[in-house]
């Protein structure tokens, strides 16, 4: 492990988010390595962040492009209290805080694609995954929530394939963008979203998501699993639902992927 460059930004005490950072150089995946962390009973608020990972994944247990250098990979250990089948909400809340503090960047080019994705213009440039640990009461122990965002990559840094569907900080901008600072920007914008969630407030929070809410009044498809529902998106709900107008009426939708020709899957 190299040194620490994120050091500078570490804050508060025990349970605050960025109160530590751990720092690596190269891991398989920073999920992986945070669960070790949270095992072993480190504290919320932990960050375990690295310059590469060469196992990255996001929702689903689908890949995670990570390139060394360029981007910011990271999981924050949480342990909040709440029943597991809420532990969806979180990532919600944290696209939130994302989107704050890519405004403070890229202000006017943010939007957050239901229920994980984070885009820049109209393309991807950031995934979230909430991993739920449960203790041997089948009771929550911790979240681990990951979080990736390409901050420096160029368009040349894309395998071919990504190219028209993922985007970076600094493409959308048309310059570098200091990490450090950005991930500064994000603790301190989930400290305080996560702590609002924490007081019941999550509704609220919720609100602001629509804000960002992107392919609203657009038709699209959601997938789960053999399931299919078609319909446009209305909004999200104050649970977190994504309210999609149908043939049948406005359904809740928890969980899926929303698909949509010519948007980024």
């Amino acid at each position: 492990m190299a040194g620490n460059p994120y050091h500078v930004i570490e804050r508060g005490a025990a349970g605050t988010i960025g109160w530590r950072i751990h720092y690596f150089d190269e891991v398989d995946s920073t999920q992986k390595i945070a669960a070790e962390m949270a095992a072993a009973g480190a504290a919320q608020g932990t960050v375990v962040i690295a310059e590469a990972q060469t196992a990255g994944r996001g929702r689903l247990g689908r890949s995670w492009h990570s390139p060394p250098g360029l981007n910011l990979y990271q999981t924050i250990i949480l342990r909040p209290q709440m029943p597991i089948a809420e532990v969806p909400r979180l990532s919600l809340v944290a696209g939130v805080a994302a989107a704050e503090a890519l405004e403070t960047v890229a202000p006017g080019l943010v939007a957050l694609k239901w229920p994980n994705d984070v885009w820049l213009n109209g393309r991807k440039t950031g995934g979230i995954i909430a991993e739920a640990i449960a203790n041997h009461a089948e009771q929550l122990d911790c979240v681990l929530l990951g979080i990736g965002i390409n901050v420096n990559l160029g368009i040349s840094d894309f395998p071919e394939e990504l190219r028209t569907k993922a985007t970076s900080v600094r493409i959308a901008i048309g310059r570098r963008c200091d990490r450090i600072e950005l991930a500064a920007t994000l603790y301190q914008r989930l400290e305080a979203r996560f702590q609002e969630a924490e007081a019941g407030r999550f509704a609220s929070l919720m609100q602001v998501y629509e804000r960002y809410l992107a392919l609203v009044g657009k038709r699209v498809t959601v997938v789960e699993g053999a399931s299919r529902v078609a319909g446009v998106i209305e909004g999200v709900d104050g649970e977190g639902a994504l309210l999609l107008e149908t043939d049948h009426g406005v359904e809740r939708i928890l969980t899926g992927d929303v698909t949509i020709e010519g948007a980024y899957d």
